[in-house]
């Protein structure tokens, strides 16, 4: 691979000569010792990306978060619903096509390839090469032949035993389908640098090609008969470009030009030395964190204990002296000779090589195009920074290859199976931190009206048609509950309408009964000539002026009831009654017991005359008697009277007025004296026509 070959390529590196003379490992005095471990090959440098990747945190966590970062949800546009369903729940639900992308970039990331194809289902069958008996594989009892590459099997009908001809037939069937990545270390390219075209070919892995040869099964019944035949063959499959995907990563124009180079080539150097500083601070931690003590008696002045005195019963007695203050460590030794100790070790806190290390992360981190904080948090940068604004380009550009891979993948399954086309798939937009400013400016503006309600829920990241169509479904739905409850509303204010005019007409029933038995009293009355009769003396208060509420009558038949004088109207039922006018009937019997009326008189008129002032003189006492009661009292009683017997009680009232002005006001005070003349109603009688009598001799 170029960039990865050794220097020794023809001549003598006369600067090799003479390190390798004086003992040195550079090859050229521009290298370093990491440069002798370079990968040759590109399909060497994947099996060091597959280890940096899973032994790395600082490669794995960056690579996972460069690549499910700018992959978000996918948006179907249509104007037909039924089509946006269809796809959605093919390509989101069914095949999880948002995962699979997720991990289709992760190849890209870590491998700088990715190689993707769709699978499509299909059922194998074995037939009798005798009686032509044709049945799906799982209906017979069948072994493979590695070597040979043949299906053996005995037959159920002709009893036939021997090889078996296999054909596999497709089906259509979208919960088969299955999308599949191919590992970039079986595939091989061959890349014409002229006209640009490249052609793929798969290399069988080992491990694979010893399950079909040792017989499984459940691999062979999937596997189609083009891998068995390749590998009895022991070549290398073709892929048909038409039906194979390649995303990789930028390149420069040298010689693996078919390749994508993955991140980690720019680091491999920096991986290394990273490598080795950890081996070293690993032997630090093991030398030099814990602490090795050695203890041993000290001579002194008197004697010297390495003559004097028995060093192997004097290690017994330190030896039991330690655990003694293991086991209590409160415990005190008492020993007879002075005792020095030594200590090895303990010093690794100040060898270590944090701040070393630390560097080449952060120069590991930024020679991949990352910045510090994607991988390590606190993201507080602005759009405006150069930095992210290149990484995200840098994800703009690696949603179109994920996005045109999508559009690929629609295009198949809807050729094969026969679905409906649809205008429009996208990834929801893409955004930084920095856009929630943005965001919030689009939508002042448009409440400013200076931005169209389109641009602004384009820019949000939702389709403007979907909203306004789900805004009329809104509003029909909303319409017709409102319709729902007014309905309702009306129907109950009906009802209760009904049921309030029902309980009237049975009150004006009541009412109509009532006044049509006081008419009945009142001709009674008439009768007997006692026309005042359903008056009682006494207190008006305490006689039972009205009927039970709810039941008084009310005038029957429109009119306004018997006369109250000139253009009163009638009284009401269980009040005072006035005598009727002479009807036909009573007007006969009247003249034979009173005689002819006078000239100019009408029939009855005595009569109505002298129940007339039998009314006034009996309101005139009444008047009196309320006089004599408490002002608060004798007003309740009034207006007790005016609710029961509105023309008596006003009568009784403007009497009452009366009364009390004469009095001079000492019962009612001015209070009452003011309502009584605001109660008086206005004299409507005309004035008179002869002046008044005088008296001889007034001046």
């Amino acid at each position: 691979m170029s960039g990865f070959e050794s220097v020794s390529s023809g001549q003598v590196d006369p600067h090799m000569s003479l390190a390798a003379s004086r003992g040195g490992k550079y090859p050229n005095q521009f290298f370093d010792l990491s440069q002798q471990y370079m990968p040759p090959t590109i399909k060497e440098l994947f099996k060091w990306c597959t280890f940096y990747y899973y032994n790395s945190p600082l490669i794995g966590a960056a690579l996972k978060k460069v690549s499910r970062y700018p992959i978000t949800d996918l948006i179907f546009e249509d104007q037909s619903e039924a089509a946006r369903k269809i796809w959605e729940r093919t390509l989101t639900k069914t095949l999880k096509l948002k995962e699979r992308l997720m991990e289709v970039n992760l190849d890209r990331s870590v491998y700088g390839n990715s190689f993707v194809s769709l699978h499509m289902p299909f059922t194998r069958f074995l037939s009798c090469p005798q009686c032509k008996n044709t049945q799906i594989i799982k209906r017979w009892n069948w072994k493979f032949n590695g070597g040979s590459n043949h299906f053996t099997g005995q037959c159920q009908q002709c009893g036939y035993s021997g090889p078996l001809k296999a054909k596999d037939v497709p089906y259509k069937d979208i919960k088969s389908m299955r999308l599949v990545r191919w590992n970039p270390e079986n595939i091989y390219i061959k890349h014409n640098d002229y006209t640009g075209r490249t052609t793929y070919s798969y290399s069988i892995p080992r491990k694979l090609r010893q399950a079909v040869l040792r017989g499984d099964r459940d691999i062979i019944e999937d596997l189609p008969l083009i891998v068995l035949e390749a590998i009895k063959l022991r070549k290398m499959i073709r892929f048909d470009n038409r039906n194979f995907k390649h995303l990789k990563a930028p390149t420069l124009a040298e010689q693996d030009q078919g390749w994508g180079k993955p991140l980690i080539i720019h680091v491999l150097k920096d991986l290394y030395y990273l490598y080795t500083l950890r081996r070293a601070q690993e032997a630090i931690a093991l030398e030099h964190i814990v602490p090795f003590d050695l203890i041993y008696p000290m001579p002194n002045a008197q004697q010297d204990p390495f003559v004097h005195t028995d060093l192997g019963g004097w290690k017994t007695q330190i030896s039991e002296a330690i655990q003694l203050h293991r086991s209590d460590p409160n415990y005190k030794a008492v020993i007879p000779i002075p005792i020095g100790m030594g200590r090895l070790g303990g010093d690794g806190k100040a060898l270590l090589l944090s701040p070393e290390i630390n560097y080449l992360t952060q120069t590991i981190v930024g020679g991949m195009g990352l910045p510090q904080e994607f991988l390590f948090g606190g993201l507080n940068w602005t759009g405006s920074s150069v930095s992210l604004r290149t990484l995200e380009n840098d994800f703009i550009q690696n949603r179109s290859e994920l996005l045109d891979l999508v559009h690929w993948i629609k295009d198949k399954i809807r050729i094969w199976m026969g679905l409906p086309d649809i205008e429009g798939i996208r990834f929801s937009d893409f955004r930084m931190a920095d856009d929630i400013q943005k965001n919030q400016q689009l939508i002042g503006l448009n409440a400013q009206g200076k931005v169209s309600d389109q641009t602004m829920l384009t820019e949000i990241g939702m389709d403007f048609h979907q909203e306004i169509q789900k805004m009329i479904e809104e509003v029909f739905i909303r319409n017709y509950i409102n319709d729902l409850q007014t309905k309702g509303m009306a129907k109950s204010q009906g009802e209760s309408q009904l049921i309030n005019y029902n309980y009237q007409q049975k009150i004006q029933d009541m009412m109509q009964r009532a006044q049509e038995s006081a008419n009945e009293k009142l001709q009674a009355s008439q009768a007997t000539g006692n026309p005042l009769e359903t008056f009682g003396g006494g207190n008006p208060a305490e006689q039972d002026m009205s009927e039970p509420p709810g039941e008084g009558a009310q005038p029957s038949g429109g009119q306004e009831g018997g006369e109250w004088g000139q253009g009163q109207q009638g009284a009401t039922a269980g009040g005072p009654q006035l005598p009727a006018p002479a009807g036909p009937e009573q007007g006969p019997s009247m003249e034979a017991e009173q005689g002819a009326a006078p000239a100019g008189v009408a029939p009855g008129g005595e009569a109505q005359t002298e129940a007339a002032s039998g009314i006034e003189s009996r309101i005139k006492r009444w008047a009196t008697q309320l006089s004599q009661m408490e002002p608060t009292q004798a007003r309740m009683t009034i207006n007790e009277l005016k609710a029961k017997m509105p023309e008596v009680g006003r009568a009784i009232e403007a009497e009452y007025n009366k009364v009390m002005g004469t009095m001079g006001m000492g019962a009612g005070g001015q209070g009452d004296a003011n309502a009584a003349a605001s109660s008086v109603e206005p004299n409507m009688n005309p004035l008179p026509e002869k002046a008044a009598p005088r008296r001889a001799g007034a001046v």
